[in-house]
């Protein structure tokens, strides 16, 4: 029974249209059901309130680190996700209706999946137009018959929506690899983390059922192993789209992740090429288009698939989900005729409807659509796209004649969909409630012996029709979606195992796929170079910012001189006779921090360190990655200093601050690393980018700053122990006595400083030792070689000796091992990426369908 509205301050601004059909208020302005107890409590939280929770949502965005794709083309610039504060809310009674409709269309999905993959029984019956795969590009022949017993599909998605007669309408089929599921798993825990009272209170359906069910699912699917088999998600190379769902799906359910390049068809079996050799995959998750899967037998440009893949499925080494062509039931031009299939399968009509769709190579359907253009919403036929939907009534004259030319030319390649009016819910934006119209992503899970609906789904919202009409990733904001029960719901499911589970205690790390230890590798080498760019600077900012003329200060004059080679300054700034003609350096350094067009900059390395550790996102500690994120944003927020002329300018206070700041979330990062991380090979190369950058690192600089000769080396001296962070160490051994001898000890040949070039070499060499070798007929290999030499070098040195000046002043023998060992780090480095790194790199093109 409705309850009466209540005048108040949440939702005042929920206004209803007449011509709309309205969430939470029925057409007499009366609350729903199972919208009422939900009103009284955020009207009992009141606007000041509800903002602090919007805030908080945001601040739990942020801190997880939660971004899309604008587009879903790779490389599209990450946006942060949106999230209301007010869910979109659904009453049990209205939601079983839903999930009847859900359940049957699924099984009708499948049947028809299977037929188009088989006997094609609908197509040689006149059920289904046979064009509508024979002159479809995204059809392979490869696809027909690849799976001739194994279930071909498993996880199904549907766009809803709900029209202005109040009842719901599929504007869309998703089968291939639905996005959205790891979005939606998001905006429940955000929600539960803001308003845990709430969502109790409501008796909201959780949705760990579910996860838990496809969990099972998917091992159960393991042709082997099944008692632990190795399920793995297949997911596009870094920078997709997909990149934040598909780690947080793969972290959630303890799968591993996975890219092409990982993979590898041994003896008819799939692998995961690892550091420890060739894992077997059992079950494969995979997020990647059909026609990318194989390049052997698919489309030989992909650089997403594994070569050889279909000939594991044939022979049924591993099972993959949803199977390759799985794709083929979400092409839009096949919504006009699932009735027919339904009628064709089970005898009837289908209870959730598809909103009247019309394929324009049809010639029935053809006549229709060009005497109702302006009623129409068009779209392409074959494949589910990003693109924009067209809407003829918008169009300006020339580009409805131009839309109509290529309708004409090509109808195969259209579909039009009826208009229609989606329903409005309440939005929290901009501190206020307002109505936005909605519509639905839902997902189900088909196993033997049922299918699972998941009790919730993901909600978009936007200010029109066409806004929502475009794939979930394209920029709405989003609401977690409650299913409400009128009686308490089960607290009790959860992903861990139950105590009977028996399982194998492991330790180790030889499952390491090379990417991830390339990954890894480069984000402790581009974070240990932020930091060393973010000491220097500091050290050189704080001279230049001091009393005394910093020009006339040497050790400046050397710092200076460091970050020109660093890539931080121009490099003229490095040679005397060209200073004079260069801007001011205390007006170029403090803008060099902000600038992201140095290519070696301090802004692209913590780019660079945020795309590797991106990448590893499912190997790094939730605080890890929080701290990464920080960093960055600190870095690169808004200038707060300006010109007299109103122009933003970052001073030399201000850079300092950062660069400081910088500086300890870096800090942050190795500690939480150090104490997190486990001692397998992923903390291995990890430890190992950070140990060898920081030895290059402090070659350059000791060469820079201690060799040449100069007769003021006391304050030389002392800049080095600032930057290198031994200032303290010096001066609880030698108190303000500084001389050459003990600073090139302490910084160069002491075994027990983090700072010094012997522990960075004493670490590198343990962290070999642990890591894969291949040793040679006789004696050691090139890598060991490389390491003990370097080790030798640096542990024979004699630091007094090291001190000794030669006749011109410069520290002759400083120079000769310093340079010595700056020329065999990098070869170090490099052997080190050919022996595990190297066969990253991307395919080679080879016998495969190119189009």
């Amino acid at each position: 029974m409705n309850t009466t509205l209540q005048t108040s301050s949440v939702f005042n601004d929920d206004r209803l249209d007449p011509l709309d059909f309205h969430e939470r208020r029925s057409a007499d302005g009366c609350v729903r059901p199972h919208w009422s107890s939900l009103t009284d409590q955020i009207e009992s939280l009141g606007v000041d309130v509800m903002r602090q929770r919007s805030d908080s949502i945001e601040q739990f965005i942020r801190e997880n680190g939660v971004t899309f794709h604008a587009d879903e083309k790779v490389g599209a610039p990450d946006r942060p996700w949106k999230l209301s504060a007010i869910p979109f809310v659904i009453g049990s009674s209205e939601w079983q209706t839903l999930h009847d409709g859900l359940t049957e269309r699924t099984l009708l999905l499948a049947e028809v999946l299977a037929d188009l993959l088989g006997p094609q029984r609908l197509i040689r019956e006149g059920v289904v137009p046979g064009e509508l795969l024979w002159t479809n590009p995204y059809f392979y022949r490869a696809y027909h018959g690849l799976e001739k017993s194994q279930q071909k599909l498993h996880i199904t998605a549907a766009d809803v929506v709900r029209a202005s007669d109040g009842q719901w309408r599929v504007t869309g089929d998703r089968t291939r690899a639905p996005s959205g599921l790891g979005y939606l798993l998001e905006n429940r825990v955000v929600t539960s983390r803001a308003m845990p009272s709430l969502i109790r209170s409501s008796n909201t359906l959780r949705l760990a059922s579910f996860f838990e069910s496809l969990q099972e699912h998917l091992q159960s699917l393991a042709p082997s192993h099944r008692e632990n088999p190795r399920v793995a998600l297949l997911t596009p190379p870094s920078g997709s789209y997909r990149e934040f769902e598909d780690t947080y799906l793969a972290r959630y359910l303890g799968i591993t992740l996975v890219q092409g390049s990982d993979l590898a068809v041994r003896g008819g079996g799939l692998n995961l090429k690892t550091l420890g050799g060739l894992q077997p995959i059992q079950v494969l998750w995979r997020h990647i288009s059909d026609r990318n899967c194989d390049p052997l037998e698919l489309d030989s440009r992909s650089q997403e698939g594994v070569t050889g893949l279909l000939r594991c499925i044939r022979r049924r080494s591993v099972a993959v989900v949803n199977t390759i062509g799985s794709g083929l039931v979400e092409t839009p031009g096949l919504l006009p005729y699932l009735d027919a299939a339904q009628q064709f399968f089970f005898g009837g009509p289908l209870q959730l409807a598809s909103a009247k769709t019309y394929w324009c190579g049809d010639p029935r359907h053809r006549s229709y659509v060009m005497d109702h253009l302006d009623q129409l919403i068009f779209r392409g036929a074959m494949a589910v796209t990003s693109e924009a939907p067209v809407m003829v009534s918008q169009l300006s004259a020339a580009d409805r004649e131009s839309f109509v030319q290529r309708l004409t030319a090509h109808p195969e390649k259209f579909i039009a969909q009826e208009q229609l009016r989606f329903s409005q819910t309440p939005v929290w934006i901009d501190g206020q409630v307002k109505s936005q119209k909605a519509a639905l992503r839902t997902f189900q899970l088909l196993t033997p012996d049922a299918v699972h609906v998941m009790p919730g789904a993901l909600a978009r919202v936007g200010n029109d029709e066409l806004e929502l009409s475009r794939s979930p990733v394209c920029g709405q904001m989003t609401q977690d979606c409650w299913v409400t029960s009128e009686s308490p719901v089960d607290q009790s499911t959860s992903l861990l195992p139950d105590s009977t589970t028996v399982i194998r205690l492991r330790r180790g790390g030889d499952e390491l796929p090379s990417r991830v230890a390339e990954h890894l590798y480069w984000l402790g080498r581009y974070a240990e170079r932020g930091e060393a760019i973010a000491r220097v600077l500091r050290t050189t900012l704080a001279r230049i910012a001091g009393e005394e003329k910093w020009d006339s200060l040497v050790e400046v004059r050397r710092l200076v001189y460091t970050l020109a080679s660093m890539g931080q300054i121009e490099p003229g700034f490095a040679v005397d006779s060209f200073v004079v003609n260069l801007p001011h350096v205390e007006q170029t350094l403090p803008a060099s921090v902000m600038d992201p067009d140095q290519p070696r900059g301090l802004i692209r390395t913590m780019e660079s360190v945020m795309h590797n550790a991106t990448a590893v996102r499912d190997r790094l500690s939730v605080d890890a990655f929080r701290i990464l994120q920080r960093a960055s944003r600190e870095l690169t927020r808004p200038v707060t200093s300006t010109t007299r002329s109103g122009q933003s300018e970052i001073g030399i206070g201000e850079a300092i601050e950062r660069v400081g700041i910088l500086i300890v979330d870096l800090l942050a990062l190795a500690g939480v690393t150090s104490e997190s991380f486990v001692r397998t090979h992923a903390w291995q190369f990890l430890e190992l980018g950070r140990r060898l950058e920081r030895a290059e690192h402090t070659c350059e600089l000791l060469i820079t700053m201690l060799c040449p000769p100069t007769d003021e080396g006391k304050s030389i001296c002392d800049a080095v122990l600032e930057t290198t962070d031994s200032r303290m160490t010096y001066r609880s051994r030698y108190m303000n006595l500084v001389r050459l001898a003990p600073v090139i000890d302490l910084i160069v040949t002491d075994e027990t400083n983090p700072r010094s070039l012997r522990f960075q070499l004493d670490r590198v060499a343990a962290l070999m030792d642990k890591l894969p070798s291949v040793e040679g007929p006789v004696g050691l290999d090139a890598i060991q070689r490389i390491v003990l030499d370097l080790q030798y070098r640096i542990t024979t040195a004699d630091p007094m000796k090291l001190s000794e000046t030669s006749a011109d002043g410069t520290l002759e023998t400083l120079k000769t091992l310093l340079t010595k060992l700056a020329d065999d780090l990098p070869v170090l480095g490099e052997a080190i990426n050919a022996r595990y790194l190297i066969h990253t790199e991307s395919k080679q093109l080879l016998t495969g369908t190119g189009r």
